[in-house]
């Protein structure tokens, strides 16, 4: 019987392409720390300290034993009952290499790399698709409140990461530079500190005819590393900049000879940049609706189990939309969790531009044009800035086939204000509105009252896809038109269930004209979000993870917020051996003894201890030389109880999860802690630069090859 583990994801067993039910968590947990310790005899006071910690109940042996026998029995029914070794000091989860997925990753993604290395690009490209395409989203997913998961993950991650931009770089040999732009931008947002990532796009974005954007990306590259860690870019990134600059021939791509000679292997799909995104927006056809006479173009994307109309604000271009990160981003959120249909509204974008302005009515008709040719007979409704109002009309008259509505910065009227509804404009400022927005539509085309965080990329685009959805004096109508919606007496005939969604310092709509909105709808919930931007796709997770909760019933996990910190990590010499010389009960002492001091120690230092398990220390610090101080004084003090340990630090960027700790500084301290000999308190360059000035004197300790890292130097504290 065919038997499979994942950890590429959340933990699962399959058997004959059959999931097979893990029991309750801590039995998962249990069979996760096995398989992340696959092949290693495990002790049973280890396994104790990972899956209770302190909160271990007076039965735990008992306890321990009915799970191991759970698991034991759940593998017998896979045909792997002997899979789990029972040795003199523990328990070994034995599983063949191709049974891992974890292995399998590790295995394509090092065949794809020596492939690179050694000239077989598309080879590579191959392999190393296939190893992602292994991830079934973050790694140990569903253990991530397990202590043991969090250095696994961040470590597994880490090796991820590495073998993606080893596939993009393979594709950018490939002549695919068009392709990866959109990825590359997305992937550069979520790790900034990512040189090659930045040297990527720069390369994509040059071979791809855009030296100017090729050269705001070195710039953002370096305001991302001298504003938040205060480092100059590397020379290679720098070196790149100024061949941009100067058109270097070398940057022009020419297929390597050997490319011909290679088999043409079938790939596999890309693996997302962080799923569940994907990059199906940009890729969407246009398809068109007929509504009457006119063409409405219309994209469908996503596959998710419901649908989502979205009615976008004033303008929209179907294909100029994507070409903006933050507003592709937007949409891919939205499509990975539903099958999204958006489309451009008649008289703007790429569907028909027929004389006169249409009505509400008419509007209304379009999208159930729509949702027939898109095969949708009820589906969700996403009007946000100026398809609020006419979702809310859709929706009262259309029940049966809204299922859900959500608004985002919209508003029930826009000219003529009253006691009821004060904030409106009068019909005096929004006939200078229109004209100002005529005059300015080739330029600012109402940027700052959109936006007010736009950057320069976004004011670009802004203006571009302005030109291209609508001419000035289109523009003009539509304002003038919009101002005659008033939705108000509408409001109440609303049944379906209600999202409405609002910026405190929205300037296009007030806050209170969404308060507005939800008191009169009944059973709407409101929510008052943080922030000036009246588009939704600025901050966009922000926007988005309401709506998914909302249409879900499920709130996305936390996304990561990085930072720099110092972490600290220390390995008792030879616990194996002394746990079996010293027994079970003697060592356990020895360890309480043993974190008793290193908690003293923490304190004392300022740390704070992320994980005590097993036979060893991880802690981060606010200061590096914090950190060295601490890892000589934990050494020198649990000398006394016989006890030598090693210590290694380094200082980087740190993705932060729940007070989860991730990231690559994570795995290279790991690695720095690994060369230590014991007794040694190890230290990367980065630690030896940022204490200059401390006191604290180091030894060159030679440079190492750190898996997963590259070369280092490393030093040894010497004195404090």
């Amino acid at each position: 019987m065919p038997i499979e583990f994942r950890i590429l994801g959340p933990l699962q067993i399959s058997a004959d392409g059959r999931l097979l039910p893990l029991g309750s968590p801590k039995q998962g947990a249990l069979l996760g720390l096995l398989l992340v310790h696959a092949g290693e005899t495990i002790s049973r006071d280890r396994l104790i300290e990972e899956l209770w910690g302190e909160a271990r109940p007076a039965t735990v042996d008992s306890a321990l034993h009915v799970y191991l026998s759970r698991l034991r029995r759940l593998l017998e029914s896979a045909g792997a009952g002997s899979a789990l070794v029972r040795e003199r000091y523990g328990y070994r989860l034995q599983v063949e290499p191709e049974q891992l997925d974890a292995n399998r990753f590790e295995r394509l993604a090092g065949e794809g790399s020596e492939a690179l290395a050694t000239g077989k690009v598309e080879l590579a490209a191959e392999r190393l698709r296939q190893a992602l395409a292994l991830w079934r989203g973050s790694a140990l997913a569903d253990l991530q409140s397990e202590r043991f998961a969090i250095a696994a993950a961040a470590r597994l991650e880490e090796e991820r990461v590495a073998a993606l931009e080893q596939r993009l770089e393979a594709d950018l040999v490939l002549g695919r530079h068009q392709q990866l732009i959109h990825e590359l931008e997305v992937l550069v947002a979520e790790h900034p500190y990512r040189e090659r990532l930045h040297a990527q796009l720069m390369l994509a974005l040059y071979r791809s005819g855009r030296q100017v954007e090729a050269l705001r990306a070195y710039q953002r590259a370096r305001r991302a590393l001298t504003d938040e860690l205060g480092l100059e870019p590397s020379q290679e990134l720098t070196q790149l900049e100024r061949a941009i600059l100067r058109q270097d021939a070398t940057l022009t791509l020419e297929m390597p000879a050997k490319l011909e000679a290679e088999p043409r292997l079938p790939l596999a799909p890309a693996a997302a940049a962080t799923p569940p995104r994907n990059l199906a927006v940009q890729r969407a056809e246009v398809r068109y609706a007929r509504s009457g006479d006119v063409n409405i173009a219309y994209q469908v994307v996503g596959d998710g189990p419901r649908d989502l109309v979205l009615v976008s604000g004033f303008v929209s271009h179907l294909q100029l939309d994507c070409e903006e990160p933050r507003m592709a981003y937007f949409l891919e959120r939205l499509a990975s969790f539903s099958r999204l249909i958006r489309f451009d509204k008649r008289g703007t974008g790429l569907s028909d531009r027929p004389g006169g302005l249409p009505d509400l009515e008419t509007r209304m008709d379009d999208v159930r044009a729509v949702m027939d040719a898109a095969g949708s007979e009820r589906a969700a409704l996403f009007g946000f800035s100026e398809g609020g109002p006419m979702s809310v009309l859709f929706a009262a008259t259309y029940p049966s086939r809204t299922t859900t509505l959500v608004l985002y910065g919209t508003y029930a009227k826009r000219r003529d204000p009253d006691d009821d509804y004060p904030w409106a404009a009068t019909w005096e400022e929004r006939q200078r509105f229109a004209a100002e927005i005529e005059r300015s539509w080739g330029w600012e085309a109402d940027l700052k009252r959109m936006t007010p965080s736009a950057d320069e990329a976004m004011a670009e685009w802004w203006s571009r896809r302005a030109k291209a959805a609508a001419s000035p004096g289109a523009a003009r109508d539509l304002i003038l038109m919009n101002s005659q919606v008033d939705v108000r007496r509408v409001l109440s005939t609303v049944t379906v269930p209600t999202l409405v969604l609002h910026r405190t310092g929205d300037i296009d709509s007030r806050v209170e004209e969404g308060r507005y909105i939800a008191e009169r709808i009944p059973g709407a919930r409101f929510v008052e979000l943080a922030g000036d931007d009246h588009v939704p796709y600025v901050d966009a997770d922000q926007v988005v993870d309401e709506v998914e909760e909302f249409l879900t019933g499920t709130r996305p996990a936390p996304r990561a917020d990085s930072v720099l910190m110092t972490l600290l990590l220390t390995d008792i010499v030879g616990s194996t051996q002394r746990a079996q010389e010293l027994g079970d009960r003697r060592w356990r002492q020895l360890l309480d003894s043993h974190h008793e001091v290193v908690r003293r120690e923490l304190n004392r230092f300022r740390g704070r201890e992320l994980d005590t398990a097993g036979d060893g220390l991880s802690a981060t610090f606010d200061g590096p030389a914090r950190a060295v101080r601490a890892g000589c004084a934990i050494r020198d003090s649990v000398r006394p109880l016989g006890l030598e340990v090693r210590a290694g630090i380094h200082t980087g960027e740190c993705e932060l999860v729940n007070g989860a700790v991730r990231g690559i500084a994570v795995h290279a301290a790991a690695r720095v802690v690994a060369q230590a000999a014991p007794g040694q308190v190890l230290a990367s360059s980065t630690v030896r630069d940022l204490v200059a000035g401390s006191g604290i004197e180091f030894a060159e300790a030679g440079s190492a090859e750190l898996k997963g890292v590259g070369v280092w130097q490393l030093y040894e504290a010497i004195a404090t």
